[in-house]
């Protein structure tokens, strides 16, 4: 979900023997689960925690955490990022209110399992506005594998019932979610734009303090004039929860194992987080795992598995 996004990084040199250790398929087995908890939290607690409320305490929180490593960086780029400021607010934009605050209003209407399989669908989407955006060729295995996830995204849509396409009677938070699923697929997107000598960790502290530029006002209006976060050691636990270990510990991880066994091999993340969420939405919160869960979960998760073989049989060309 929502889940922060991470420019690849080239694998060590130096770590020969790293592929082939299970390190860093841990690391990434670890993060698909902290990531798939985010959806968890989102559901169990949306009648607890306005949705603006958990954004900004999520990004506020995961800044501070961050900000002692990634400051020098951002002092020493301070120009490059003042230059290219209507990037940076854009991606901010694009990632914190828009996509996250929009998950977390969904999670009030669907369940954990519509929203883990919704969002996994995200790399198809990442493809299709790479195309429209930056005229990035599509070749035919990643064609066949968008229509494959879409029809996994529709089985989801229509509760595996065809007659809903007909009478457009879809679940409004699925539909949140599918729009906030495009919105972090722009954001990998433009990704590209940012230049090249601003690293990782700078980066994500930019986009989640521009984000929080216009999240902040947000928050404030939600707490006026909707109600405010209730403090609660269940509420503390699960802002703390989404600020460190989401914002945080799994992106680290996440990016620890791209820069060992490089992005396409990592790029696994992407379906065990799907499978996780609809384990820990079965386990936890007792939602109920139907046939068109199972139909709309192949479907995306084998889609975006074409595609991403494609990737790669196309860069080792």
């Amino acid at each position: 979900m929502s889940d922060a996004p991470i420019p690849a990084a080239k694998p060590r040199r130096f770590q020969a023997d790293a592929p082939n250790s299970a390190l860093p398929y841990g690391m990434i087995i670890g993060a698909s689960i902290i990531l798939a908890s985010n959806h968890i939290v989102a559901r169990h607690l949306n009648g607890v925690i306005p949705p603006m409320g958990l954004v900004f305490w999520r990004m506020a929180i995961g800044a501070i955490v961050l900000m002692p490593f990634a400051a020098p960086g951002i002092y020493a780029n301070r120009a490059l990022i003042l230059k290219h400021w209507k990037l940076f607010l854009m991606l901010g934009v694009l990632f914190v209110p828009l996509a996250n605050g929009i998950i977390y209003v969904a999670y009030n209407f669907t369940t954990a399992l519509n929203g883990g399989v919704v969002s996994a669908s995200q790399p198809a989407l990442t493809v299709i506005l790479s195309w429209l955006l930056f005229r990035d060729l599509i070749n035919w295995k990643q064609g066949v594998g968008i229509l494959i996830a879409a029809a996994g995204v529709f089985a989801i849509l229509t509760r595996g019932e065809p007659a809903a396409l007909l009478h457009l009677q879809f679940n409004s938070g699925d539909l949140m979610m599918i729009a906030a699923t495009l919105f972090i697929a722009a954001h990998n997107v433009l990704l590209r734009l940012v230049p090249a000598a601003i690293r990782i960790l700078p980066l994500l502290v930019v986009i989640q303090l521009a984000g929080l530029l216009v999240a902040t006002p947000l928050y404030i209006a939600e707490t006026l004039f909707y109600r405010p976060v209730p403090v609660t050691p269940e509420t503390i636990a699960a802002m703390l929860w989404v600020g460190i270990a989401v914002t945080v510990l799994a992106v680290g991880l996440t990016n620890t194992a791209v820069r060992i066994i490089g992005a396409n091999k990592a790029s696994v993340g992407n379906y065990l987080r799907a499978g996780f969420t609809a384990i820990l939405a079965i386990l936890l919160l007792g939602e109920q795992f139907q046939t068109f869960h199972a139909v709309g979960l192949v479907l995306v998760i084998g889609g975006v598995f074409l595609m991403t073989r494609s990737r790669q049989a196309v860069r080792s060309t």
